[in-house]
């Protein structure tokens, strides 16, 4: 391989995620049975919608009450949704800009307003910068291109932005689909099964 770009995906990957701690939270708001609640939050087309910036946040809000029948306000919503950021070591961040010194570097995010939000505040914490601008020289965010992961047009858009050839491109993601999705424009990928899989690039580039 002859890679000059490696492209991130951001949950999982820089930032820790438990996306089960987001369902428990849904749950205890809303008083119904945790098996009901996560059975509606893989079943709902709103958390892709939003993903994609199809709705804003007072819709996909508005969406989430009637879902999980309850009457919480904005900032009990937020905090239920944002249950699922951890975060976000900073060796992860170092390794992001010790690979900028011969790599392009690049974020690829299935997200949202909400959680850009909250992990930037997460961000500022752990590295006092307020952008993950400061530590990539692309970043793309589903809610912004209204694209989505693994659909091959995210992919594909990707590569025209930015002018880099499928071919010297290694993407790493935590979900075997998104990686199914580049592998099908010609990207390279690698598996993060944990996330201090990350660190193995450097035996990949």
């Amino acid at each position: 391989m002859n890679i000059n770009t490696i492209i991130f995906d951001l949950g999982g990957v820089i930032i820790n995620l438990d996306e089960l701690a987001t369902v428990s939270a849904f749950a205890a708001l809303s008083g119904h049975p945790y098996q009901e609640v996560i059975q509606l939050y893989q079943q709902s087309e709103v958390f892709k919608q939003y993903e994609m910036g199809n709705i804003s946040s007072t819709v996909f809000r508005e969406e989430v009450r009637k879902m999980i029948d309850t009457q919480s306000d904005d900032a009990t919503i937020d905090r239920a949704w944002n249950a699922m950021l951890g975060e976000i070591p900073i060796q992860r961040l170092e390794l992001l800009l010790d690979l900028q010194k011969n790599y392009r570097v690049m974020i690829l995010s299935n997200t949202n307003e909400i959680h850009e939000t909250a992990f930037n505040q997460i961000l500022q914490q752990v590295s006092g910068k307020n952008s993950l601008h400061d530590f990539a020289h692309d970043v793309f965010f589903s809610h912004r291109i209204h694209l989505r992961k693994p659909n091959a047009d995210i992919y594909l858009n990707l590569l025209a932005t930015s002018g880099i050839q499928a071919e010297n491109a290694i993407f790493l993601d935590d979900k075997l689909e998104n990686l199914e999705g580049a592998k099908s424009v010609g990207i390279n990928t690698l598996h993060i099964t944990t996330p201090d899989d990350v660190f193995k690039i450097k035996s990949h580039v």
